[in-house]
């Protein structure tokens, strides 16, 4: 989502739990021992350039957005098989007037939908503002095919204009999604204003859910979000805090700061966050990138405050760092870092997109 980095934030506090972080040559030591999941994935898939990517754990399918074709490709690490899906009106050649920002599915387990982020191309330049550009939320059913076509699709200028007219602000850079337990959808906004557009389960309407003030930085907004199945909410990552909590039991839209327990540092550089299943039966994880750091938040009281575990590895540095996604083979399972390499454009040639392996402490 980002060329250059976020505006800056401190959290200070003090816990022994946000630990050092560990060292690229100890993780792949460990992971040598375990080798039935591998160290490295590449997509071999020429000028991906992926901005977000999710797991379809059942399938074992990957889905990534190819940001500036505006399309979503899919990649099985076990055949090497890859196909495109093209979203009419938003996937071009790579100058087309939309990008694919966010990819989420309906649930971690068990995934019958797909969603998809399409942002405007002009959005993040910041030569003025462009908060006009065409930008728009679609979403599929699973399984995908080279011929699928969206189950609906939303165009989201509206719903910036409806924001408008009821706080004075047009929020724009819609760059991520998640979704409730009752299929309804929730687009955050990177640019103008911290802002949640909410779209029901049909796609028929959609309405200005929440919207906070920013601190007056470039990219006020939040830059990641994600659903906690254990509290029923969604944490959105970045913009006027590190983490932003949104119970469904409020009566009314509320954000919830919540206390992160040691130095998180600047807010330069969040993109994208993931929910996982902990691999000690300890709940779930908040895992988020803010490059070349992986942050693993883990919480004992509902969220109200978190501790966290960072990992980062040599590759971190030159990738572009934006997005987690989970892996598994046999009985191994993990999480994995990609990278969209912003500064290669969209004809930059590479043919290989790696996804590294992260080291399993974060999920424990």
């Amino acid at each position: 989502m980002r060329t250059s980095t976020f505006f800056s934030f401190l959290v200070a506090a003090s816990l022994s739990v946000a630990a050092p972080v560990p060292k690229a040559d100890v993780a792949v030591e460990q992971l040598g021992s375990r080798a039935t999941l591998p160290d490295i994935i590449n997509v071999n898939v020429k000028n991906l350039y992926p901005e977000d990517g999710v797991y379809d754990w059942d399938r074992q399918i990957y889905y990534q957005s190819n940001l500036w074709k505006g399309l979503i490709s899919t990649w099985k690490r076990t055949d090497s098989s890859h196909f495109n899906v093209k979203i009419d009106g938003v996937s071009s050649s790579g100058d087309g007037s939309q990008q694919m920002a966010g990819l989420s599915l309906d649930n971690i387990r068990g995934a019958s939908k797909l969603y998809a982020v399409a942002k405007p191309a002009d959005a993040f330049r910041f030569d003025a503002v462009h908060d006009q550009g065409p930008c728009s939320f679609h979403s599929f059913s699973l399984p995908l095919s080279a011929n699928s076509k969206p189950l609906w699709s939303v165009d989201l200028r509206p719903v910036q204009a409806a924001f408008q007219a009821k706080y004075g602000k047009r929020p724009y850079g819609n760059v991520a999604s998640a979704q409730d337990k009752s299929g309804n959808s929730y687009v955050i906004f990177a640019l103008g204003a911290p802002a949640i557009a909410k779209v029901s389960a049909d796609g028929k309407t959609v309405e200005p859910w929440f919207l906070e003030n920013g601190n007056g930085g470039q990219r006020p907004g939040y830059t990641g979000v994600t659903y906690l199945p254990d509290i029923d909410a969604i944490v959105a990552f970045g913009g006027p805090r590190p983490l932003t909590l949104f119970r469904f039991s409020d009566a009314t839209p509320t954000a919830h700061a919540v206390t992160v327990r040691g130095s998180f540092g600047s807010l330069d550089g969040t993109e994208k966050i993931k929910t996982v299943p902990s691999q000690n039966n300890s709940g779930y994880r908040l895992v988020g990138a803010k490059a070349p750091q992986i942050y693993s938040f883990a919480s004992t009281d509902g969220w109200n405050s978190v501790t966290f575990k960072t990992f980062t590895r040599n590759e971190f540095n030159s990738n572009s760092l934006t997005s987690i996604v989970e892996g598994k083979n046999g009985g191994q399972s993990g999480i994995f870092g990609t990278g969209a390499y912003f500064g290669e454009g969209a004809h930059g040639g590479r043919t290989t997109f790696p996804a590294y392996r992260i080291d399993n402490s974060l999920l424990n």
